[in-house]
Parts: structure tokens; C-alpha cells; sequence
């Protein structure tokens, strides 16, 4: 997975692409720690590719704990079809997700 960061004023837009390796996730979640902790995040997921419903569930899993042990604030923005499908199963009550990032900025 490719990451892509642009700061918009106090938030971070972390544009990803490629594949979500599911053994990676605990060390991307390190590194979310480490890196924007107590940070306004937006996670823009419109270049990623399918990674299969466990990994990208796990990776759900990871942001919407971060989310809502207030230690990131988190939000998702560009999920393609099968990924909004996946998203309403993954039980992340803690994440919002917006059609656009332009949305996601407007909702902190």
C-alpha cells in the first residue's frame, strides 16, 4: 500500500493505493500512532485496490478503534461499490464515511 499525505490547514489527507496487506495492519496501526496521534485524518480510499473482505474489514477495524479511543479523528472518504458494501458490514460505528473528501473536510 502506497500512501500519499497533503495537509489542508489542521487535517491530514492520507490518500492510499495499492493493496492492504492484512499482516501489515498491527504496524500500520503503530505507525498511526506514533505518526497522527490527537490529528484530524482523512483516509481517502479511492485508489485502493480490492484486497479481499478480511483485510480490508481488519484495516475498518484498526481505524474505527483509533477512532473511538479519541487517540485519532478519523474519517473515510472515496470507497468504491464493493468497499461501501463491505463498510456496512463491519460493524465501525466510531467512522463516518463521505462520497468526497471535500465532504470529509467539511464534517470536522
Amino acid at each position: 500500500m502506497d500512501l500519499k499525505l497533503v495537509l489542508d490547514g489542521d487535517i491530514t489527507i492520507i490518500s492510499l493505493s495499492g493493496r492492504i496487506e492484512i499482516e501489515k495492519t498491527q504496524s500500520f496501526k503503530q505507525a498511526c500512532l506514533t505518526t497522527f496521534a490527537d490529528k484530524k485524518i482523512v483516509f481517502c480510499m479511492k485508489n485502493l485496490n480490492f484486497v479481499g473482505s478480511s483485510g480490508i474489514q481488519s484495516f475498518f477495524g484498526v481505524l474505527n478503534d483509533l477512532n473511538a479511543a479519541k487517540r485519532l479523528n478519523v474519517k473515510i472518504a472515496g470507497l468504491n461499490p464493493d468497499f461501501q458494501r463491505l463498510f456496512a458490514f463491519s460493524q465501525c460505528p466510531a467512522l463516518e464515511v463521505h462520497e468526497s473528501i471535500e465532504g470529509a473536510l467539511q464534517s470536522f
